[in-house]
């Protein structure tokens, strides 16, 4: 009777095992669940700006007289850190057409080679500064995405 005792009591030990475990999974599925289900909310949301945003473009485009979209309806950013690197972007190109604009403007004999440095300078921190911090945006992008 022993014996049939010890066997017993085994098979309870594996039954509560074996229950214990498929209970962790049951709730490890469950968190996993509740996770998809919020992915899944947020890309509903982020396709519903998306289809607003592409609706407000048409109109606007319907709007023209020729036909034609504006530029800044055509890149419309999906998320906060897409709009820092537009403008950050934009703010790096328009740097880049100042001092172009200033080198001419210095060959041509408008302005002397002092004004010329001085303001080649300003523009130069500005734009390193741009730079940097689309670097910056890029890092942190990266890092959510992982």
């Amino acid at each position: 009777e022993l014996k049939n005792q010890k066997q017993l009591d085994y098979g309870k030990e594996q039954i509560e095992k074996l229950t214990k475990e498929g209970e962790e999974r049951k709730a490890l599925l469950q968190k996993g669940n509740e996770e998809m289900d919020d992915l899944i909310e947020g890309l509903e949301k982020w396709l519903e700006a998306i289809k607003e945003q592409q609706s407000t473009a048409i109109d606007a485009s319907d709007n023209e007289e020729s036909g034609m979209m504006k530029a800044d309806l055509m890149a419309l950013p999906a998320d906060t850190h897409s709009a820092q690197m537009l403008a950050k972007s934009a703010e790096n190109a328009a740097i880049d057409d100042c001092i172009y604009f200033l080198d001419r403007a210095l060959v041509r004999g408008s302005i002397t080679s002092e004004v010329f440095l001085k303001e080649v300078r300003k523009l130069s921190k500005r734009q390193f500064m741009a730079k940097a911090h689309l670097i910056k945006i890029a890092q942190t992008r990266a890092a959510e995405r992982r």
